[in-house]
């Protein structure tokens, strides 16, 4: 192939995409509404699982107990093989903690704590397998009003999650069934529309996969600009929204650009496939018998 000839096709890809222009927008309209959820959904899921492996990483268990039973409990807790570093947390301490989520709004942490809290006992649990079990035997223990361990806040984030990809993957299913079949309904159309056009080429001898492959470049030009606004949705939720969480909340998980990156490149691949996919599957047969 010389330089005439992928100028030319280059050209005639440029006034195809003009001809079409309607179905080339909703074309790509939806490409950009599937692969921006497909890029959040991936973000998401990325953030919400470093928040998880934050929380798991967490040993520690806290034990709310009765007014003046938390050194009797600590002193029980600390003699036992699975637990290390028994610390006692007043009611006191614990509203201190918790009065920086309610700063400017002083009283609604009191209507939440009623004006009290339990005092509790944490410790580090040495293998965390034993979570659970450790909670089961801990509650029926005189004294000991509630347990709290990491896994609990785990297991709800885990449920977003698994809530998030559920439905999320349903979504993205659904726009990309509708961005395949628009991206592929429009090629048809510009087939019909152009059909004495590539009658003449093909009778002047021009190869068939030559007139091919000027469809699947306007199927890969629609899937690239599809794929460039989807990246720039998830490039402008992780530098304005992620980000803002991160560093209110460092320590809950980080996500990188080099993550972002990764996700980008997934929507990109999933950009071009698409439109390349479309433009050859509307084009295989229709240029055989046109």
């Amino acid at each position: 192939m010389n330089k005439h000839q992928i100028s030319y096709m280059l050209e005639d890809t440029k006034l195809g995409i003009k001809r079409n222009r309607g179905s080339v927008i909703a074309s790509v309209t939806l490409l950009f509404i599937a692969l921006s959820l497909i890029g959040s959904i991936l973000l998401v899921r990325a953030y919400i699982g470093e928040a998880v492996d934050y929380v798991e990483s967490q040993l520690a268990m806290k034990v709310y107990v009765e007014d003046g039973m938390a050194e009797e409990v600590a002193a029980i807790i600390a003699k036992q093989s699975y637990a290390k570093d028994v610390q006692i947390e007043s009611g006191e301490q614990i509203i201190q903690n918790l009065a920086f989520f309610f700063e400017g709004r002083e009283h609604l942490l009191e209507a939440f704590t009623d004006g009290s809290m339990p005092d509790a006992v944490k410790f580090q649990v040495r293998d965390t397998r034993y979570f659970e079990l450790l909670a089961q035997n801990l509650q029926q223990v005189e004294g000991i009003q509630k347990v709290v361990y990491p896994q609990q806040m785990a297991k709800i984030l885990t449920d977003w999650l698994y809530k998030i990809e559920l439905y999320g993957v349903l979504a993205i299913i659904l726009f990309i069934a509708v961005a395949f079949l628009m991206v592929y309904s429009s090629f048809h159309l510009a087939m019909y529309q152009r059909s004495k056009e590539l009658k003449i080429k093909l009778f002047l001898g021009m190869n068939p996969k030559i007139v091919r492959l000027q469809f699947l470049i306007e199927g890969f030009v629609l899937g690239l600009f599809g794929a460039v606004l989807g990246m720039a949705v998830v490039v402008m939720l992780y530098t304005f929204l992620i980000k803002s969480i991160q560093e209110a909340i460092p320590y809950l998980g980080q996500l990188n650009m080099q993550q972002v990156i990764v996700i980008c490149t997934i929507q990109l691949g999933m950009g071009l496939l698409l439109g390349v996919v479309a433009s050859y599957v509307s084009t295989r047969k229709l240029i055989r018998y046109v």
